[in-house]
């Protein structure tokens, strides 16, 4: 009987009972809200993936019908500026000129060409802590691109979206020498980003069999050491295999940076230099077009004096400049790409040795391993142009 007067166990127990079922009802009201915003989220997602590919797509084969800019056209407007004072070059009859002796249209192009022979014709290398431009006359050719680029995209995208967008080539990969551009804001790390690669605008011979040829003699040292691994202590073994593929990867960066420079260094500095000389310095001031005061030798004045900062650099005034700036290159190039694939040819070395002192007939399979690894570290054809979106409400 005293249980049953009892009734705090079950007012507690319906107490519990009340708690679940309004819990219940209330996730029944919450879940379908809950649900439309995940599923709001998840389509903005796709969403927005979706548009930064159709975007990317449609900047690099978007057409410019007109295009126009003037070789050496930032130094002409210095040396203007700095002759006759600020305002200078406003002036009609320079304008008229300029564009007479130095401009240059480009008709019917889309953007990713314009953009790769952008960055070819910047060819900046950054090393030792400085950075290095060896092409001064195509400022204004970088700058009419970008402002073409930002122009289509915001007509593209509209208001809604925040933009970067950068076309980077490293001839080298992983090594900072080549060209690049970049536009818009810094990126967040909620910005929708995708990647393209575009073709650089000219024709190569550096193929795989290209790269074979060249270092022939280094992947025949390398069966030899491979196919008498079981007679030498390892240790030399693996020394001799990672001198080898050194020397294999010196050959290649020095036969690439010839073809760099002859693509980018002789066709744009040295014709547009010959241009510069026969015309730009009877128009723009100097004392006597061929002794180097006026347009010309002082864009070549630029170029050497930054070289000369670079102990690397040894001036012959025996030797064209492009002949100094490939020697000059060929250098900093090997260091650059020695100081990142250190560690790998190592591990290479290590692997190939391994596969072949107990198997002999492996040592074929070593020697293109070797090779596709040398050839990979080149990669003059392409550009990497990167856009990245992201919603300025989101």
């Amino acid at each position: 009987m005293q249980m049953i007067k009892d009734t705090r166990g079950f007012s507690s127990f319906f107490d519990v009972l009340l708690f679940l079922m309004l819990v219940s009802v209330s996730a029944v009201l919450v879940l379908p809200a809950m649900v439309d915003n995940i599923q709001l989220v998840a389509l903005h997602d796709t969403n927005a993936a979706g548009h930064n590919s159709q975007v990317i797509k449609s900047l690099q084969n978007g057409r410019v019908d007109d295009f126009s800019y003037a070789v050496a056209g930032t130094q002409m407007d210095n040396l203007v500026n700095g002759t006759f004072g600020p305002g200078a070059t406003d002036s009609g009859f320079y304008q008229t000129g300029k564009k007479l002796v130095a401009g240059r249209e480009i008709e019917h192009k889309i953007f990713a060409d314009l953009a790769s022979e952008s960055v070819a014709s910047q060819f900046n290398i950054y090393h030792a802590d400085r950075s290095v431009r060896l092409n001064l006359l195509t400022d204004e050719y970088r700058e009419n691109v970008d402002v073409q680029m930002r122009d289509y995209l915001e007509m593209q995208i509209g208001d809604r979206y925040n933009y970067n967008v950068s076309v980077v080539w490293r001839p080298f990969r992983d090594v900072p020498i080549g060209g690049e551009t970049h536009m818009g804001p810094a990126v967040p790390d909620t910005a929708y980003v995708e990647s393209r690669w575009i073709t650089m605008p000219y024709r190569t011979e550096f193929t795989r069999y290209h790269v074979e040829e060249l270092i022939a003699d280094e992947l025949k040292d390398i069966g030899l050491a491979l196919g008498s691994a079981n007679e030498v202590p390892r240790e030399e073994t693996e020394e001799l295999i990672t001198g080898h593929i050194n020397d294999a990867i010196n050959k290649t960066v020095d036969d690439a940076v010839g073809t760099i420079v002859k693509m980018t260094i002789e066709k744009t500095i040295e014709k547009a230099q010959a241009a510069v000389n026969q015309q730009m310095d009877s128009v723009v001031p100097g004392d006597n077009p061929g002794d180097n005061t006026g347009i010309s030798g002082i864009i070549m004045d630029e170029v050497l004096a930054e070289l000369k900062d670079d102990p690397a650099f040894i001036e012959d005034a025996g030797l064209e400049l492009s002949e100094q700036i490939t020697g000059y290159m060929q250098e900093v190039a090997r260091e650059e790409v020695h100081a990142v694939i250190a560690g790998e040819v190592d591990v290479l070395a290590s692997g190939i040795t391994d596969q072949c002192v107990s198997n002999v007939d492996a040592v074929d399979g070593a020697k293109d391993e070797v090779l596709d690894y040398v050839f990979s570290r080149i990669d003059i054809s392409r550009a990497r142009m990167t856009l990245s979106l992201w919603d300025k409400n989101w």
